[in-house]
């Protein structure tokens, strides 16, 4: 009679993936199977949807359902900081950034706030240590980083102009070019060898993606001479 194939279930554990065969192992289970010996000499941190939070050893977690990630720290200390009000628990007295954005997930397009009573409040860098073992738990904020409107630039017969729209129609264009003369006609220079093209004042012309700003010109209407 041959054998049951033993399960394998995975986890991370500090970036490494390890393995156990048990479904639902306690803490020092973990940190035996992934080589993390004596395993009572280690803490173990779990992440959590919006931060981590600290196993202990009477927890039993479920590894069928989904890949769970852990961090080991060869150290009885625990730190906690909070990030939108949810805990961030790290086993070093600092931790990095870059690592507070991953774990609380928070955007690229979002910057993080240090919450100080009586001091103002600190935009933190996108990188560096932040020290957690200060007294007392410190709390961080997001807040949607402001994104300066683009501005394009474009010249109509050398007078420089800028919109912070990709694209404008000829209309919208000659416009803004004091006492514009309907009668005249505006021409878009060519960036290459091709040829200028007339803008008419339906014509959309768009400036994301050039390499180089818009140049217009305005040509009067042609003289034709007797026959």
């Amino acid at each position: 009679m041959q054998n049951e194939q033993v399960v394998k279930f995975a986890f991370l554990i500090n970036g490494k993936e390890a393995h156990t065969s048990d479904r639902t192992p306690d803490s020092l289970q973990l940190l035996a199977d992934a080589a993390y010996e004596p395993a009572d000499d280690y803490v173990l941190i779990q992440r959590t949807a919006h931060g981590s939070r600290v196993v202990s050893t009477d927890d039993e977690i479920d590894l069928e359902t989904q890949k769970v990630e852990f961090y080991a720290f060869p150290t009885g200390a625990t730190f906690e900081v909070t990030v939108n009000t949810h805990s961030v628990w790290w086993g070093e007295p600092s931790i990095d950034l870059g690592k507070i954005r991953r774990l609380a997930n928070v955007g690229e397009d979002e910057d993080l706030f240090w919450i100080r009573e009586g001091k103002g409040n600190e935009k933190l860098a996108l990188d560096g240590e932040f020290r957690l073992d200060r007294v007392g738990v410190e709390h961080l904020r997001t807040h949607k980083r402001e994104v300066p409107p683009v501005a394009y630039v474009y010249f109509v017969e050398s007078v420089e102009y800028t919109t912070e729209h990709a694209s404008l129609t000829g209309a919208q264009i000659t416009a803004r070019v004091p006492d514009w003369n309907p009668v005249n006609s505006l021409v878009l220079e060519s960036e290459d060898s091709a040829k200028d093209e007339l803008i008419h004042p339906t014509t959309v012309v768009e400036f994301k993606g050039r390499t180089t700003p818009a140049h217009f010109a305005i040509v009067p209407p042609a003289t034709f001479g007797r026959v």
